[in-house]
């Protein structure tokens, strides 16, 4: 192989690896910062206050105009 050939995969191999690390790093801070959250969903207080929450916007939505 010619040997611009090779630094250049070589080049292309790096920007490759700091881009998984990255990544990574990105990964590992979303852990971080939600330690707490529940494999099976949004906690039950968390669904029962958007439930409410929409109930509201349908019921603004449909009150009737003058």
């Amino acid at each position: 192989m010619h040997p611009t050939f090779h630094h250049e995969l070589a080049a292309a191999r790096v920007a490759d690896l700091h881009h998984y690390a990255a990544q990574e790093r990105m990964a590992k801070a979303a852990r971080h910062v939600q330690p707490n959250r529940n494999r099976y969903g949004p906690a039950p207080a968390v669904t029962a206050l958007a439930r409410w929450a929409l109930t509201l916007a349908r019921a603004h939505s449909q009150a009737p105009t003058r």
